[in-house]
Parts: structure tokens; sequence; C-alpha cells
């Protein structure tokens, strides 16, 4: 390999024309091995020292190589390392936040030499080479000090670099080896190019990155959607190999929580995914740095900031600015705090929320771990009933199972020797649960008696299952927030479930003004539930009033009244709406009859189902 091919086997920068904003810098820095270059290089392994690094470093030179780190294009050396711990710049003053090094024992110090390269390998795979400029002794309790404060040495990279006996710091420029594609590259690390390339290819003009490790909560997902309002797209930089702490919801959870708000509460074509190094979200000025300088690498003009994570709101926007004068053109927003307030009845900042300190929610990441061990359900406060039911399961798994986490309740329901189908067999129809959902007044338990009277009549197991019935006895200890009003349909739906595995067919009645909250039943009870929407207006619903509710509503007797003070969430697409303001009792009874029959869930023909007189 010439001089003139030695040259180009390293870093290139490359003038973007994409009409992004610019690289950190001004150019993409990008390090790999060219094609035409590779067969030279890989007949001169052999004949370089051998460098084992980490699992981490190979993520650190992949996305050197791609050039998220630009401009870097390589390993730090002790001038650069030392200029970042100390003043957080680079040697030429350009503002940085995190080091960048490849460590090594004393045993391997010994075989490099300084203006040589050496072959970087990942176990017995060659991933790249680094030309030596500098070989230096690694301070690791200065390193942790100066970038993660007392508890530094507990920093996962520390402490592993540690535990690996290194004790010095290699730098230099690198070429990247491995082929994109290799099993090696587990996390699939998205290259800068690419992401530009599908922005273009999109028309976005603004990306927006949130400063957020795991998007689930309800605050989360406020600010996830103020992001994307106020921009085109969402590039969502995921944290990899970061170790859960006893006290924490584990990591993999916590990604399945995450993409199960975006895949079914934003638009999925106007969100990118990437995973990123765990280090760029701690909670230090440093880090927010780093995540905002990769992010413009990235493509991405505006970077969100959440103060209640924010180490220090001044700090931080005092070094974006000095950042600003040598090329950062990323736009840095914070966000303030959010939380739920129970009077504005959802998520809302110190800015927004006209209300007293004891209306509002705030509920920590060891409360909501300690709710999920015991079993208490989330409150949808905290976050979408469906996303709670997932870490539920999740952790009662983990805890229950041969994970190694203490503490399972060894709750194991007993297999019963009658199965529900056997039930249903011997009954001769369908287990189901018809869910009547509808505002106060509708009509929801007229038609549920009247139609349990005609099935039951006609050999049917049925029952009505009744909200008032419900709250003057196994609810009775409820009051009415948002949180005990789901925590009542939650009850219901467990219930109509207990019913069902019966054999039965069960007619709940509740006004279930919320459609998450039914989608929590509906996920309880399955493929058997049937959403029935008893619709009737609003006029309607006043001018029947069986119960004087409208009319002490109105007076300002009862507090977040449904269809008054409270919303109500119609069905968007219901198994079957009976529209009581145009039909009569018995017209929704025969509708709601012809619509079991022909979901097959009568015991007998359509002919032979009696009415009674």
């Amino acid at each position: 390999m010439n001089k003139s091919q030695m040259n180009n086997l390293y870093a290139r920068s490359v003038q973007l024309d994409d009409g992004l904003i610019a690289p950190y810098g001004g150019e993409l820095v990008q390090a790999y091995v060219p094609a035409q270059l590779r067969p030279g290089l890989v007949e001169r392994l052999p004949t370089l020292p051998r460098l084992q690094i980490s699992a981490a470093e190979l993520f650190d030179l992949e996305m050197i190589a791609s050039g998220a780190h630009s401009p870097l294009n390589g390993f730090m050396t002790q001038a650069c390392y030392a200029s970042v711990l100390a003043q957080t710049r680079l040697p030429g003053g350009r503002p940085w936040g995190l080091p960048l090094t490849l460590a090594v024992t004393h045993a391997a110090k010994l075989t490099l030499t300084v203006g040589h390269e050496a072959a970087l390998y990942y176990g017995a795979d060659p991933v790249g080479v680094i030309q030596v400029d500098d070989i230096f002794a690694w301070d690791a309790p200065a390193e942790a000090r100066a970038l993660w404060g007392n508890a530094g040495m507990q920093q996962t990279r520390i402490a592993q670099r540690v535990a690996q006996q290194a004790a010095y710091l290699v730098g230099g420029p690198v070429a990247f080896l491995a082929a994109r594609a290799s099993n090696l590259l587990r996390h699939k690390h998205q290259w800068p190019r690419d992401v530009r390339a599908q922005v273009v290819e999109h028309g976005w003009q603004q990306v927006a990155v949130p400063n957020l490790k795991f998007p689930w909560r309800r605050t989360d997902e406020h600010l996830l959607k103020n992001a994307l309002d106020t921009s085109d797209a969402l590039l969502l930089h995921v944290p990899v190999d970061e170790e859960s702490t006893p006290h924490s919801i584990p990591q993999p959870l916590l990604l399945s929580a995450s993409r199960l708000l975006i895949e079914n509460y934003f638009p999925i074509e106007r969100v990118m995914e990437n995973p990123v190094s765990a280090e760029l979200f701690a909670a230090t000025p440093r880090a927010e740095l780093q995540h905002a300088i990769l992010s413009q690498n990235y493509g991405a003009s505006q970077f969100f900031m959440p103060q209640a994570t924010s180490a220090s709101v001044p700090e931080v926007l005092e070094l974006f600015a000095d950042a600003a004068h040598h090329g950062l053109a990323i736009h840095p927003v914070m966000m303030p705090a959010a939380f739920h307030c129970e009077a504005c009845s959802g998520v809302a900042t110190e800015k927004s929320c006209p209300h007293a300190a004891g209306q509002r929610v705030f509920i920590s990441d060891v409360d909501i771990y300690a709710k999920l061990r015991s079993g208490d359900p989330l409150p949808p406060s905290v976050t979408r009933p469906d996303i709670a039911r997932a870490l539920a399961r999740g952790v009662s798994m983990a805890l229950d199972g041969n994970s190694g986490m203490p503490g399972g309740r060894n709750i194991h329901p007993h297999a019963t020797e009658v199965s529900s189908e056997l039930r249903q067999s011997l009954s001769g129809h369908k287990a189901s649960v018809l869910w009547m959902t509808g505002l106060s007044g509708s009509g929801k338990s007229t038609i549920a008696h009247r139609l349990e009277r005609e099935l039951l009549l006609s050999g049917h197991n049925v029952f009505v299952l009744d909200g008032d019935t419900l709250r003057h006895g196994l609810n009775k200890d409820l009051g009415f927030s948002e949180e005990a009003r789901r925590e009542n349909l939650r009850r219901a739906g467990e219930v109509a479930r207990v019913m069902l595995e019966a054999g039965m067919i069960v007619i709940a009645s509740f006004i279930s003004p919320f459609r998450a909250e039914r989608d929590m039943v509906r996920q309880i009870c399955g493929a058997k539930f049937f959403e029935v929407y008893v619709e009737a207006s609003l006029e309607d619903c006043e001018t029947r009033d069986p119960k004087g509710l409208y009319k002490r509503a109105r007076a300002g007797l009862i507090p977040q009244f449904t269809g008054i003070s409270s919303p109500y969430e119609a069905p968007v697409d219901p198994q079957l709406r009976l529209d009581t303001t145009r039909q009569s009792l018995d017209e929704c009874i025969n509708q709601s009859m012809n619509f079991m029959m022909e979901a097959g869930l009568l015991r007998v023909s359509r002919a032979a189902v009696k009415r009674s007189a």
C-alpha cells in the first residue's frame, strides 16, 4: 500500500449539499476503509500489533467512522483528552462534552509504537486499524470526577475498564473495516448520511431530537408531541447497553413500552429511531452538549431538553451559546417540567396550569417500580392503560420467572379441569361481553336488563354487570377521581373476564367515557369483547334525567360529570350502535339480538329465538 493509499485509508471530510443543517464544524468526517483498499489492508493485518477492543469501543469506532462524532477522526490523543476533561473543549477551542478514548492494558501497551499502526479486533474478528499517534497513562479517578462527580467510579464504562485492568489510552485516527451489515454490529446503528437522505427524501425541513431515554410516560408523550408539532419529524436516539438498577424497570421493558407509545399514538412514518451510547443521556451539561452535537451531525435542527432531567439550565444554555460561536447550529429548546394535574384532567406545566400544587401528581421512578412489583395498577396519570398493562406483565414475568430478580411473588393460577370451552359447549352458546357505553340517561341499563330477560328466557346463561351495582359492593371503596374511575372499570373488566371463563354472556352497563379505558377492558377480556355504543343526544339525556344527575351537575353539585364538566369520547368504530334518540326499546332489543345471532353468540337459530311476552 503506497503513501497515497495510506492517506486515503483514514478519515475523509465530506462536503454535504443536502440543504440540511451543516455538521458540527461544517463537514462530515467519516473514517471507514474504502472498498478498493480493503484487500490490501486485510493482507497487512497479520503484520500489525493486535489490540482487543470492548463492545462499547466497537460501537464508538463505528460511530466515529460514520461521522456521528464529526469533526473527530479517531480516538483522542492526550492533548485532546486533557483539553476536554479540563475545559470541555477540543484543542482548537471548539466546545466538546465527552471524551472518546481507546483503553489498553499495560501488556498491550508494550506491543505498540507511536507513529505505527495497530489492528483492532473484537474477539477473533478484525474491525479496523488505528494510527498510533499517542500512548498515555489513564487516570481513572480523575476522569471519573471530571465527568460524573463523586459517583463516577461506578459509571459503567469506567468500572468495566478498571475491571479489565486498563492502564493506558491510545489516541490517533482510525479506519473502520467491519462491514456495516456484520452481525458484530448488533445495535444496527444508522449512519448520519443515511438519516439525512431519509429526511431529504421525505422533503422534511425541521427534525427534532428529544433528550429522553425511553419515552413512555404521559409527560414524555407531552414533550414528544410538542416537539413534533414544531417540526416535520422526530429522531429518537435510543440508549444501548445501559444497566438497570435493582430499583428500576429493566431496560428491555422500557424499550418495549417506548415503542408501544410510538407505534400506537404517533404517526410512525414521522419517527426515526437510532441507537446511541447511554452516556449521552446523563443529567450533566457535558452529556447534553454531546447529544446535541451528535444530533446536528444527523441533520436534526432542534434539540428538546426537559427541565426535569436537565442538570443545570443556566449552565447548559451558557454552554450551548458558547458552542454556537463554533458551529453548533442546532436550536436548543428547554421544555418546562410537566406533571399531571387532577383539576386540569391532564398533563400541564407551571406555565399552563393555574391550580394549586396539591392538585399536581408526581410519581417517582422508584414508586412506579414499587407499584409494578406489588401488582398495583399504574394510574392513567402516569401512562396509557395499554402501556401500563404491558409493563405490569413484563415485571410480573421477571419476578415470577427465573430471571434472577429478587422478590418473586410466586403467584401461579391453578390449571382448572373444566375449560371455558367445555362450559360453552354444555350451555350451547358462546361466552361474550357486550360492553354498553354511553352518556348517563342514554338507556344503557334499560336495554341491558331487557336484553338479559330475553336471553335468559331463550335458554342463555346471562348476567347484567351494572356500574351502580358494583359501586354499592365490590367498588364501594372507590371515589370518583380519574384514577378511581379507571380502577372501577378495571375491576369491572376483571369481573367480566371471570364470568367469561364461566361461559356466560355478560352485559356490562358503564358510562366508561374514555376510549383508553374501554381499550383497557377490551385487553382484559380479549376477542370476546364487543363494544356497544348506546347513542343519545345530550339534550335527550338531560330531558330523561331519571336520577336527577344532570340537574345537580348543572348546579355544580357533581364535579367532573360526564357530558357536562367532563368529556365523553364516543366509540370510533363500535361493533354495535343503538340510537335511543330515534329507536324504541323494542327496536334496540331486536337489533341487539340480530347482532348476536350474526356474530354466532346465540345457542339457537334466529327463527327459534322467541321474544318474551
